[in-house]
């Protein structure tokens, strides 16, 4: 008996910490990757910059991941310029078509896209609120988005007052259903809609605090 309860209990902690530790490892990782890649390729064009301006000595010192980062947030500026422009937009279409011809690479660039997309400013507007829904049957809760009230024939026929939900996959919140739920079975949630998006994209393993108040439905 003491032996069983010890394995549960050593299991269940190591499991707990493992949820912790290795999220945190994984992005140290692949922090240093891209900052020592960038200062692979940089060191030796940055040294001649510094001889050319007159500041040979600066080529003697260096601190461990800076050089990285400053290429790497330099060049994401002028990436930014770049795509934003009429030319830029045009570049990564006709790239993006080109990708999309090759499926395995196009599927983790189309995804790692819409993740993005998802947690941009622009994608958050079209959410109203987090909601949680019984779905797909009774006493089986889901997250959902209230997108918006549903309208016209589909408000006339259901006699009730009706919602839009849209209720996202895990881990890529991008694809989903819409579902129309009737606005008193729904259940209005406090937490924002990134917390909301973070939750699904960990598969419930990030869960947001607890607010003590849910707020009513917008």
């Amino acid at each position: 008996m003491k032996f069983e309860y010890l394995r549960h209990h050593l299991r269940n902690k190591f499991l707990a910490g493992l949820l912790l530790v290795l999220p945190i490892f994984i992005t140290i990782f692949l922090i240093r990757f891209v900052f020592g890649l960038f200062e692979k390729i940089f060191a030796k064009p940055s040294a001649a910059i510094f001889k050319v301006i007159g500041f040979p000595k600066l080529t003697t010192y260096h601190l461990p991941g800076i050089l990285g980062l400053i290429s790497l947030i330099l060049i994401t500026y002028f990436v930014g310029l770049i795509v934003t422009n009429v030319i830029g937009k045009k570049t990564i279409k006709a790239a993006e078509k080109m990708l999309s011809k090759i499926p395995l690479i196009w599927s983790i660039y189309n995804s790692s896209k819409q993740i993005m997309e998802s947690l941009s400013i622009s994608g958050k507007k079209a959410f109203r609120q987090v909601v949680l829904v019984e779905y797909p049957r009774k006493g089986i809760y889901t997250i959902g988005f209230l997108t918006s009230d549903a309208q016209g024939e589909i408000q006339m026929v259901t006699k009730q007052e009706t919602v839009n939900i849209f209720i996202p996959t895990t881990p890529n919140p991008t694809s989903g259903m819409l579902i129309i739920v009737p606005k008193e079975d729904l259940i209005p949630l406090s937490m924002t809609i990134e917390d909301g998006i973070k939750a699904i994209m960990s598969g419930g393993m990030v869960t947001p605090p607890i607010n003590e108040k849910a707020l009513p439905l917008s």
